[in-house]
């Protein structure tokens, strides 16, 4: 990650902040663009923006208790597919909110969709699908991890854009 001391506030504000409840809801961030986040056409890089979505994942998972569960059980949490859309460019000195929540899952994947915000306008979205794994690359259901943190959680209808993704991911060669 290309945002380390970022990523280190986020996991200290995290750690002293209030815990977000529950897993599903979706979790506002605050960030801002420095002008080290732009590229030469004075707007944020392209790159920087899946920079920010690892950010907001970082945020959400270590808030709602997800990042500590899967540290006891020796998970890892892996991208296996992801789209960007950016939609305006944010540019520096501005803040912007993450929006991160957890759409849906199937036994397979885990669907985490993001939005990039400023004033109520959409700027940007990225879409993720994770696979959790155990130590030995076994792949673990998703809903087994979200149950160790809310043992009461209802899954939500997955969107249309996500199985969209699914359709696309699992017809890869990367994933055969």
């Amino acid at each position: 990650m290309n945002l380390l001391f970022r990523m280190i506030w986020v996991l200290i504000r995290a750690a002293f902040g209030k815990p977000h409840a529950p897993v599903t809801a979706p979790r506002q961030a605050r960030f801002t663009v420095w002008i080290t986040d732009q590229d030469m056409f004075m707007h944020m890089t392209n790159s920087r923006y899946l920079s920010f979505a690892d950010l907001g994942r970082v945020d959400l998972t270590a808030r709602t208790g997800l990042r500590r569960a899967l540290k006891q059980q020796s998970w890892r949490a892996e991208i296996c597919g992801q789209t960007m859309t950016i939609n305006r460019m944010l540019k520096a000195p501005k803040s912007f909110i993450l929006e991160t929540q957890i759409v849906g899952w199937t036994e397979a994947y885990l669907a985490i969709a993001q939005t990039f915000l400023r004033n109520g306008k959409t700027y940007a979205s990225v879409n993720t699908l994770l696979t959790i794994q155990d130590g030995t690359g076994a792949e673990i259901a998703p809903k087994t991890l979200l149950e160790l943190v809310d043992p009461a959680v209802e899954k939500p209808a997955m969107p249309k854009l996500f199985t969209d993704l699914i359709a696309r991911t699992d017809g890869s060669s990367a994933t055969a």
